[in-house]
């Protein structure tokens, strides 16, 4: 063998060994001619090397987009001059979606410095930039629960303020007229405390707190949601309330999925069309989940998000519920595998029927179970003659000045001596004194300075047999360890003047 064709038959070894590769490379001559193109990098631009080769470099270069708005000149002219240049660039390939580049140009010289050509090295990092955009996001969403839940609490306090002085009012006003448009203040003011623990509730994450739910009162959250961010173009069809059995479901969580499918539902649809919520009771038998072991035989709702909109082809069928996998400009990819474990989480599923160009159907099946005993609702148009009070003495600890005040003037109304304290330092430094003359402390969970956790241990420590009951706009989760530790009552804020008078009453007529 000739020592020409030995050195031809290395280089072409080692060109060879570059296919293997999974970086993208590519070499161009003096004259700017494409001389070599590896498999990956051809993939990446969305053709073959056979295509590529004796290509002109410059043009090949100039189809990718460059960080910071940067065209192919200016690169080329860095590049020329300190004979590398290196940054990130996105270049469409072959099925159509964006591909993010790291990339890496580099001048070949000779041993004289005679420029021979250059080298393009790029690697894909779609995927590492896709998971540190989910690590921002997930970030973000926890700035946004932390922020949700602190407006809620102090929001929660106001409507404490506001339904115990409607119910004040309420009694000024019985058999006039307006005693029925203060009810409505109190149910109206119910209502935004429901609606603001079901929002704060799609942004936490917990297990699912399964009750007897009638979907009826979902979707009519959900419809009022979607009428206000639906476009024009878009008619909304939700069935009108109707006998269903109940489901055993946590209606947060539900309330979330079919929300979710809904929104997705929309942004099918950029042109119009038509969105569509059903019901139904099925019965599931064996042969039916045969070949889904996760899946049981028995009595479920069926809830159904239909749209008119683009719908799906069947490899994009296949992977929706991927985590990370979206069709979404800026999507996450999280939405529909989140939805399918939180339906999972309550004992049903979720399935999809979708053809391009007719729309998509999304059903959620949920378990019925026969409802237990039915919640007691108390009435805050009780007369406040009918409620409980007492003559025993009783120290109210709240650093939300209105809501202390209130909570105060309330239990003064029902014959009780009240004491309050806008702190737990305050609170203790008077408990130090006048401790044995108390019968009962009301102590708030979340406070500046010094919680209620550490204001429930000093005066257990004071005095052991204190009664205590523990109140809080946050869930009863915030206060799950002082909860956990004291066995005492808990009251959630807001909380109507017959919940706070009943609740005082059975906590000083329990036995300690």
């Amino acid at each position: 063998m000739s020592e020409d064709k030995g050195v031809s038959a290395g280089r072409s070894l080692q060109l060879r060994a570059l296919d293997f590769i999974n970086d993208g490379v590519l070499i161009c001559d003096a004259s700017g001619q494409v001389i070599y193109a590896d498999p990956a990098m051809a993939r990446m631009l969305g053709t073959t090397p056979e295509h590529l080769a004796d290509k002109d470099f410059d043009g090949i270069a100039a189809t990718l987009a460059f960080e910071n708005a940067q065209k192919w000149p200016d690169v080329k002219a860095a590049l020329q001059e300190s004979g590398g240049w290196h940054g990130e660039a996105d270049v469409v390939g072959e099925n159509g979606a964006a591909i993010h580049l790291d990339v890496r140009f580099r001048m070949l010289s000779d041993a004289e410095d005679r420029r021979l050509g250059i080298l393009m090295v790029a690697r894909d990092i779609t995927r590492e930039r896709s998971l540190e955009r989910q690590v921002l996001q997930s970030e973000q969403m926890e700035l946004v629960e932390n922020l949700s839940i602190g407006i809620a609490h102090e929001f929660k306090n106001l409507l404490t303020v506001i339904m115990a002085y409607a119910s004040l009012l309420q009694d000024q006003m019985r058999g006039q007229p307006m005693e029925k448009d203060i009810q409505k203040i109190l149910e109206a003011a119910q209502l935004a405390n429901d609606l603001t623990t079901r929002l704060v509730s799609v942004t936490r994450h917990s297990p699912p707190k399964l009750e007897d739910v009638d979907v009826f009162d979902i979707l009519q959250d959900v419809e009022a949601v979607m009428r206000k961010i639906l476009p024009r173009n878009i008619a909304l069809f939700v069935p009108a309330r109707a006998k269903l059995p109940k489901i055993h479901a946590d209606s947060a969580v539900l309330y979330r999925a079919i929300l979710n499918l809904c929104l997705n539902a929309r942004d099918a649809m950029p042109n119009g069309g038509n969105l569509a919520i059903e019901t139904d009771v099925v019965r599931i038998e064996e042969d039916d989940v045969a070949l889904h072991p996760d899946r049981r035989a028995g009595t479920y709702v069926a809830i159904s998000v239909t749209d008119t909109g683009q719908g799906m082809t069947p490899d994009v069928k296949m992977r929706i519920f991927e985590p990370f996998f979206t069709t979404k400009k800026g999507g996450t990819g999280m939405g529909l595998s989140v939805v399918q474990h939180l339906i999972r989480g309550m004992g049903g599923w979720l399935t999809v029927y979708s053809e391009p160009n007719l729309g998509s159907c999304f059903r959620i099946y949920i378990p019925v179970m026969a409802s237990r005993e039915a919640p007691v609702v108390v009435e805050d148009s009780v007369p406040s003659t009918a409620l409980p009070g007492g003559k025993e003495r009783l120290l109210v600890v709240d650093d939300d000045p209105l809501a202390l005040a209130i909570c105060q003037r309330l239990l003064q109304k029902a014959g009780y001596s009240v004491q309050k304290a806008s702190g737990g330092e305050e609170a203790l430094q008077w408990f130090r004194q006048h401790s044995h003359e108390l019968d009962m402390v009301i102590l708030d969970v979340v406070m500046p300075y010094m919680n209620g956790e550490d204001v429930y241990r000093e005066m257990v420590r004071i005095r052991p047999d204190i009664k205590i009951l523990v109140v809080s706009g946050f869930t009863p989760k915030t206060a799950e360890r002082l909860l956990h530790i004291s066995h005492a009552k808990f009251l959630s804020k807001p909380y109507s003047r017959s919940q706070l008078l009943q609740t005082v009453r059975d906590v000083l007529d329990q036995k300690k």
